[in-house]
């Protein structure tokens, strides 16, 4: 498989939840990072040991896994293999590989829910427990500032991520957001009526 294989399973993640914005942020990194591979020198020490001198899917994940490891702030590698683990259904979803970004950068929590909800829907395992785990050292007052203001997918989701802190499953912490949501929009438009009459 190619990357563009793996883009394209990571395509079909972002529709089938829909929320095809995540995509370019999962396949430009494993692009990138599979690029990063191909390019080294077939005398690098990545390559001592491997069967061929061919990149493969395989050794992307071993060659983003070494590069986690040497450096745990390097997001193409972390998000190859969320990439990868969602191409592959994962039980976490690819979580694990998220929850330092979204820590630096509580907005990235939508792309975790999305990765949550895919592989729940596609494997029918719960990844409530793996989005918990993965929320845990993100700033609760950040993800509810994240749910005021805006009404898109990001405040949607930080309120979801703000339920399953609380004790909720994703199913159910999915639907009360929406309802959430929809009783706010209803306030905003019963307040924007009654100020036009």
């Amino acid at each position: 498989m190619t990357p563009d294989g793996i883009a394209a399973l990571v395509t079909g993640t972002g529709f089938g939840v829909g929320h095809p914005d995540v995509v370019e942020r999962f396949t430009t990194p494993l692009r990138a990072t599979w690029a990063d591979m191909d390019a080294l020198p077939r005398t690098d020490p990545f390559w001592t040991g491997q069967w061929n001198d061919r990149a493969t899917v395989s050794k992307l994940q071993t060659y983003a896994s070494e590069r986690l490891q040497r450096d745990p702030t390097d997001r193409a590698a972390s998000r190859t293999l969320a990439a990868l683990n969602l191409r592959y259904g994962d039980n976490e979803a690819g979580l694990p590989y998220l929850a330092p970004e979204m820590e630096a950068e509580p907005a990235v929590v939508g792309d975790a829910v999305v990765a949550a909800c895919w592989v729940w829907d596609q494997t029918g395992v719960d990844t409530t427990l793996a989005l918990r785990q993965a929320l845990a050292g993100v700033d609760r007052g950040a993800l509810t500032d994240l749910t005021r203001g805006e009404r898109g997918w990001t405040a949607l989701a930080a309120r979801i991520a703000v339920h399953i802190l609380g004790g909720l499953d994703l199913d159910t912490a999915y639907a009360r957001s929406l309802t959430e949501v929809a009783a706010l929009r209803a306030q905003a438009g019963d307040g924007d009526s009654s100020r036009s009459t």
